[in-house]
C-alpha cells in the first residue's frame, strides 16, 4: 500500500479557494508541534498526544526522505500558512487504512477542511488498496461524531477505556470513543 502522491488528493478531493494540501516536511514539524498545542491543548494527554513530540515524527510518520513507513501527516495550507493537519495510518496486512487525527485552526474551522479530508481517506485507502476504513471520535466533541456521519461513516460501537482524555484541569480518565467505518 503506496501513498498517494499530493497532487493527486487536489484531484480527489478540491479544496476551497486559496487552501492546498501538502505532505508534511522534517523542517516543518517543530513548527506543526507547536501548532497543534494552540489549535488543540486538550491533545496533551492520551493517544494523540504523541503528535506533540518530535521523535513520533522521526521515527514513525513518511517524511520526504522517501521512506515509506505506515503514519502519513498532512496540511491544509492557506498560503505557506498551517490551516490544519490530519494524519492516517496503513495497516498493510490487514488491508485497512485508520483516520487517526484531524485538528483545524480555529481561524479555518469554517472553510469545512475537514469535511474534505474524510472523504478524501477514503478515495486514497481504496486506490492504496484498503478494504477497510476506520476512524474513532472522542465522545467530547459531537460535532467530530457528526461530521463522520454526515460524511457516509457508520457508526458500529464503542471503545471502552481505549484513550484518556483530560474531563476537568488536571483530572485524566480513560473514556469511551465512537468506532466509525466507511
Amino acid at each position: 500500500m503506496k501513498w498517494p502522491a499530493i497532487d493527486q488528493l487536489a484531484v480527489m478531493a478540491p479544496l476551497p479557494e486559496g487552501y492546498r494540501y501538502d505532505w508534511l516536511k522534517r523542517s516543518e514539524i517543530p513548527t506543526l508541534i507547536e501548532s497543534i498545542k494552540r489549535w488543540h491543548p486538550d491533545i496533551a494527554v492520551g493517544g494523540g498526544s504523541c503528535y506533540l513530540r518530535a521523535d513520533f515524527y522521526n521515527e514513525n510518520v513518511c517524511l520526504e526522505d522517501g521512506a515509506e513507513k505506515h503514519i502519513i501527516v498532512g496540511l491544509f495550507k492557506h498560503g505557506d500558512e498551517f490551516a490544519g493537519m490530519w494524519s492516517w495510518e496503513q495497516e498493510p496486512d490487514a488491508l485497512t487504512i485508520y483516520g487517526r487525527l484531524i485538528v483545524l485552526a480555529p481561524d479555518h474551522r469554517s472553510a469545512k477542511l475537514a469535511s474534505k479530508v474524510m472523504p478524501l481517506v477514503e478515495q486514497a485507502g481504496r486506490a492504496m488498496g484498503a478494504e477497510f476504513l476506520f476512524a474513532l471520535a472522542t465522545l467530547k466533541i459531537p460535532h467530530m461524531q457528526r461530521a463522520l456521519e454526515t460524511a457516509g461513516w457508520q457508526l458500529i460501537g464503542f471503545t471502552s477505556g481505549y484513550d484518556r482524555e483530560e474531563v476537568s484541569p488536571g483530572v485524566v480518565k480513560r473514556v469511551f470513543e465512537g468506532v466509525y467505518t466507511k
